[in-house]
């Protein structure tokens, strides 16, 4: 987790690329959108999270370790950003060289600098307030309720969908006949291959 703080830390490095102008506006509204989605696709992560632990591993459901998964995945997401924003510096640094050692100056290029350096500031931005985020209770326990919520609906479905599918068999007209085969492939085959599978285990006996 340190070393995760510590390239969070990192966001945060004096750049020695040319300032240019940004459109605040523009980086809000991205990062609240990004925010929507990364809660999303968060709380996703979480159900799966219940659900493995709760069906899989046959562990019963624990609050702080779900809020603890929750801000393990926001550090992962926010490094996600972080990692994005480095790439935009890289590009915005080959540009600049580039038009450096060329001597000079298109417009086609100044704008697609502005771009890398508005993409950069969003990433980081991101990735600050998903750190910040991590930190604040309110929203770890929102998405850890939403999550579990979410996976008991899902495992209730499933649940119903396969004693749907029993009841309907049941209901069947030849269901008396097909529960015979049924029984009937099970004495005759299936427990003697369990018998001669087992190691140290005898063969059933057969009426």
């Amino acid at each position: 987790m340190a070393a995760k703080r510590s390239r969070l830390g990192g966001l945060f490095r004096r750049s020695r690329l040319p300032l240019l102008p940004i459109d605040s506006t523009v980086v809000a509204r991205a990062v609240d959108e990004g925010v929507l989605i990364t809660r999303l696709a968060l709380t996703m992560a979480t159900k799966n999270f219940i659900i493995v632990g709760s069906i899989r591993e046959d562990r019963p459901f624990d609050i702080e370790s779900a809020r603890v998964f929750v801000r393990s995945e926001l550090i992962d997401l926010a490094l996600e950003q972080v990692s994005y924003a480095g790439r935009m510096r890289a590009e915005s640094a080959a540009l600049v060289a580039k038009k450096r050692k060329s001597g000079t100056q298109t417009e086609e290029a100044g704008e697609e600098l502005r771009l890398f350096t508005q993409r950069r500031v969003t990433y980081s931005a991101l990735a600050s307030e998903l750190t910040r985020l991590r930190g604040v209770p309110s929203v770890v326990d929102e998405v850890v309720e939403t999550a579990r919520k979410s996976a008991w609906s899902e495992v209730r479905a499933n649940v119903e969908n396969r004693l749907d599918r029993v009841a309907g068999s049941a209901t069947e007209s030849d269901y008396a006949q097909k529960r015979a085969g049924r029984m009937m492939a099970l004495r005759h085959i299936d427990l003697q291959a369990l018998g001669r599978n087992t190691p140290g285990r005898a063969a059933p006996k057969l009426r």
